[in-house]
């Protein structure tokens, strides 16, 4: 750091060495040490040095501006110009003392301990620094200020007039009659009153502003003045005098997001001056960034969003939706609601396109924003009113459900029809559009057998529905799978034929089993008929029959009734010639094919070779 100066012991005084630093500049704020030479720098003591932008009583860019009379040990900022309040005290000029043991800009913090605020440093914006708690001072901040002095490190002296007592927490109390940091102040001096701390004003609006002044005398309308954060001075353009106070009302024209800032109101008579400010704030009305959007529409109706986004400040207090006809040089009609919910304009023309736009407000006078970007939304054509007659139904192709309606032969323009069909729970099964209102009937598919069904027909012109028909109830009774597919035989033995197949088209329902049946051709026999074990088996092996014979074969498939049969199909089996025993039926899988063919043949191999050797014996 920066050598200032070193003190010898001889010069020292009371235990105190003094530096003095004169014309002190901004480049001098920083941390200053003194230590004994040849000392560790531990042993250093410390302290830091604020130097303001500005001098004493002024702020600004370039200091041309008056600070407020910070009263209480607080300090002015100089780059805003607010006071900035030991802890301890609040207000716009740190005139209001806070309870013992609160701190904090409005007084709305507390020291959560039994002895207060003692021992605690506290640190604020520069240029203020840090300091004790009002009331309290020394190295460790635990030291009750001594009679006559109070505030942050006790560095205030209270010097009462009038009868007024000395708290070292909030200075000087006085006495009815006085007031004032020193009690100096009669009460009759002249006070601002009933001034409100904040205030705000919307851009571009021009509010009336009151200053109520009390004093004995009674101040003058030439008394009293407002002046904004610049210093302008208002016109005032009305003055009330009643017997204990005047009130003066000041008109601010045209304001601008410059004016924010502190405002001040001053009184002046012989018997003394007052002011006080209020700080003012200038919000931008809010102003639609997107334009509405249009949720739903009928032949007179319009649901219009009014508003995603905005610029400026809210809260939004009211809405109001402007429209017009976009071909004609109608008036603008406009609705007002104060929410953001959706908005139904009603009465409309049907076909009709409208100019739509949205102009939002908040509070206060001149908040009503710019309106926002225009939206173009058409209505629809006129809702039809005629019901269809549905004059009935017939199934095709298993369980293709066929409709058929009528309308009255003065019915109203209409493009087509929409056909609807519910289950028994009202759930929409099926949707058909009809995009011509000469087509009196539909078809729909892939419906399930034993199930009640509603039909409902309804017209529609444009994308307006009419009313629908009366409720139509249809059920297609229960029927079994549909014919078995690309059915084929295949003699392996000449007492066994292989079957094989596809599943049916038409499940219904779920297949169980299949049953085949076989019948003897060029004889008497009945037909007969073999299950598989499953409804998933496509194949079967069928046994027992006789060699050399033609047989004909049938499969259908079965799930809680039986299904459709299949187109027939032949097979001969192997071998030299027919029996004429009627077969006994066997059946078998294709695993097992192979070993139970072996075992046929050597079955007809011994009784062909018993059968010669009996005719060469005879």
């Amino acid at each position: 750091g920066t050598y200032y100066q070193t003190t010898d012991r001889g010069e020292v005084q009371d235990d105190h060495v003094i530096l003095t630093l004169p014309n002190v500049s901004v480049s001098e704020n920083g941390v200053y040490s003194a230590t004994f030479m040849g000392d560790s720098p531990l042993w250093s003591a410390f302290y830091r040095l604020i130097v303001r932008a500005c001098p004493a009583k002024k702020w600004g860019p370039s200091c041309e501006k008056d600070c407020p009379d910070c009263l209480n040990g607080g300090i002015c900022h100089d780059h805003v110009g607010e006071c900035i309040c030991p802890p301890g005290f609040m207000g716009t000029r740190c005139e209001r003392a806070c309870r013992e043991g609160q701190f904090g800009r409005n007084c709305q913090e507390t020291c959560q301990r039994a002895q207060g605020c003692q021992g605690l440093s506290f640190c604020l914006l520069d240029p203020y620094g840090c300091s004790c708690a009002s009331g309290w001072s020394g190295s460790r901040c635990d030291q009750a200020c001594p009679p006559g002095f109070y505030g942050p490190d006790c560095a205030l002296g209270c010097t009462c007039q009038n009868g007024g007592s000395c708290n070292r927490f909030s200075g000087c109390v006085c006495p009815a009659g006085w007031h004032g940091q020193h009690c100096e102040k009669s009460d009759r001096f002249p006070q601002i009153i009933q001034l409100a701390s904040e205030l705000e004003f919307n851009l571009g609006s021009e509010p009336i502003i009151s200053c109520v002044a009390i004093g004995n005398p009674l101040p003058t309308s030439d008394h009293v003045e407002l002046r904004k954060a610049d210093g302008t001075v208002l016109k005032l353009i009305k003055t009330i005098i009643e017997p204990k106070q005047i009130t003066c009302e000041f008109e601010a024209r045209h304001l601008t997001k410059a004016d924010t800032g502190l405002w001040e109101c001053r009184v002046s008579t012989t018997g003394g001056q007052d002011s006080r400010k209020v700080k003012v704030n200038i919000r931008v009305p809010p102003v639609p960034l997107s334009a509405p959007r249009l949720l739903a529409k009928q032949s007179r109706q319009l649901v219009v969003s009014p508003v995603d986004y905005f610029s400026g400040d809210g809260p939004i207090t009211s809405i109001k939706l402007f429209y017009k006809p976009k071909d004609d040089n109608s008036a603008w009609s406009s609705i007002v609601v104060d929410n953001s919910e959706n908005i139904t304009l009603m009465n409309l023309r049907p076909v009709t396109a409208y100019i739509v736009k949205v102009q939002l407000s908040r509070p206060g006078a001149g908040g009503e924003g710019r309106k926002g970007p225009e939206a173009i939304m058409v209505t629809d054509c006129l809702e039809p009113t005629v019901k269809p007659v549905i004059e009935g139904w017939s199934v095709e192709e298993k369980n293709m459900l066929h409709v058929n309606w009528k309308l009255p032969s003065n019915h109203e323009p209409a493009h087509g029809f929409i056909v609807h069909l519910f289950d028994s729970a009202r759930r929409l099964v099926s949707e058909k559009n009809i995009t011509s209102i000469s087509v009196l009937s539909a078809r729909i598919g892939d419906l399930e057998f034993n199930k009640e069904y509603r039909l409902e027909v309804l017209v529609y012109h444009c994308t307006s529905l009419g009313p629908p028909s009366d409720p139509y109830r249809v059920m297609i009774n229960s029927k079994g799978p549909s014919s078995p597919q690309l059915l084929s035989a295949e003699p392996v033995s000449d007492t066994a034929v292989r079957l094989s197949w596809q599943v049916p088209e038409y499940p219904n329902g779920g297949i169980t089993k299949y049953i085949v049946e076989l019948q003897q051709l060029g004889g008497t026999s009945e037909p007969q008929w073999i299950d598989t074990d499953s409804g998933a088996e496509t194949t079967k092996i069928v046994g027992g029959l006789n060699a050399s014979t033609s047989y004909q074969f049938r499969v259908r498939a079965n799930s809680h009734v039986p299904g459709e049969w299949s187109q027939p199909v032949k097979a001969k089996t192997l071998g030299d010639g027919a029996l004429s025993v009627p077969p006994s039926l066997g059946s078998q899988s294709t695993e097992q094919a192979g070993t139970d063919q072996q075992l046929l043949l050597a079955i007809v191999g011994s009784v062909s070779v018993t059968c010669f050797t009996i005719l060469f014996a005879l």
